[in-house]
């Protein structure tokens, strides 16, 4: 295999979800003793938050890993079952929630994918087309949402400028500038100019210090142009869906929080827009985070959001948002990992059932 199964391994460890969980702990504490206003009543206000609002957050995060399934099998034009196409969902939440967003998971992407029987470079090619959609979401609505509420889904926090040392303007429009670097790249290896990109890999495939990656990287060039070949030649209802999905997949995972706001406290359907808003922005920041899943940064940044909706209870909704949001996938990474490795990966491994799973890398064939 070409991929590199050990460093893809490491990250996709059960082990991996302390770090994560360790961050976001000590941030969250970090929060509490600065703020004088919090304290054990204001960790009793969590009670207050509606049944109803739990459950329909609940949904809303199920509808989203279900229409990304959707997506996968679509882009996988039937390579996947949609047992397949979940489960590499679910893998790909918990590589999102133990790898900084600044890094990206797309390497332990390809791994996953390409262990349901897909070849490297048709793998990379789902990847990139994957991350390359979420990206055109990014770019796309960002300003949509700046425009329909007057700059109101960017909020201006003088406690963030101090402590980070820049406005959270300054870390939006950093991250957008990247994301539209990736995807230019993106777009031209796929799409635009398959054949330029094709000629470029296979002239860096000649540099001496590529020598050991020669062949490798000549191959992924060869089945990348293939792939982009079968990409441009896809209906225009097969771009319409995936755009459709891509946006709906967003819109359901931001409405979560949604949810949970009106939990706690009445709001207009103006409020409902401008917290979408407000998110979609939040979340362009976040990719710019350097812990794991964002976590802590996350909790960090929050009220600087959402505070003027939740007020008295910003603290808790924080704290509940992110347990359904995010640490669930955690859980549910841990539970399937060892089960998917052991079906997909350690099949290859030379007669070593007796020794620990986690990990001896020494035993995997790459």
């Amino acid at each position: 295999m070409d991929v590199d199964s050990k460093k893809a391994l490491r990250t996709l460890n059960p082990r991996s979800v302390w770090l994560p969980v360790i961050i976001g702990l000590a941030i969250v504490t970090f929060v509490a003793f600065r703020d004088d206003k919090i304290n054990e009543a204001t960790l009793q206000s969590m009670l207050r938050i509606s049944v109803l609002a739990i459950v329909l957050a609940f949904i809303f995060l199920i509808s989203k890993d279900l229409l990304n399934t959707a997506r996968v099998k679509l882009v996988g034009s039937g390579s996947f079952t949609s047992k397949d196409a979940l489960r590499i969902v679910l893998l790909w939440e918990f590589a999102v929630a133990v790898v900084p967003p600044i890094i990206g998971p797309i390497a332990v992407i390809v791994y996953i994918i390409h262990k349901h029987k897909v070849d490297v470079g048709r793998a990379l090619a789902y990847a990139l087309l994957l991350a390359m959609m979420d990206n055109i979401f990014f770019l796309t609505a960002s300003p949509i949402a700046l425009l329909f509420t007057g700059g109101a889904a960017l909020p201006k926090s003088e406690l963030i400028q101090s402590e980070l040392g820049g406005s959270l303007s300054y870390f939006f429009y950093l991250s957008y500038g990247l994301i539209a670097f990736y995807v230019s790249f993106k777009i031209s290896a796929l799409l635009l100019f398959p054949s330029v990109v094709k000629k470029l890999l296979h002239r860096l495939a000649q540099l001496p210090f590529l020598k050991k990656w020669r062949g490798r990287l000549s191959n992924r060039a060869d089945e990348l142009f293939e792939v982009s070949k079968e990409l441009r030649g896809k209906s225009a209802a097969f771009w319409l869906k995936l755009v459709g999905l891509t946006y709906a997949i967003w819109i359901v995972k931001f409405g979560v929080l949604n949810m949970l706001v009106v939990g706690f406290v009445p709001i207009s359907i103006d409020d409902h827009f401008l917290i979408l808003g407000r998110h979609l922005i939040m979340w362009l920041v976040l990719l710019v985070s350097p812990t794991p899943g964002s976590a802590g940064t996350a909790e960090y940044i929050f009220p600087a959001f959402f505070g003027d909706f939740l007020g008295e209870y910003t603290f808790v909704a924080s704290l509940i948002w992110r347990l359904i949001s995010f640490y669930p996938y955690l859980i549910i990474g841990a539970l399937i990992l060892p089960g998917w490795i052991k079906k997909l990966v350690v099949k290859k491994i030379k007669k070593s059932d007796h020794k620990p799973l986690f990990y001896s890398n020494k035993e995997l064939n790459p």
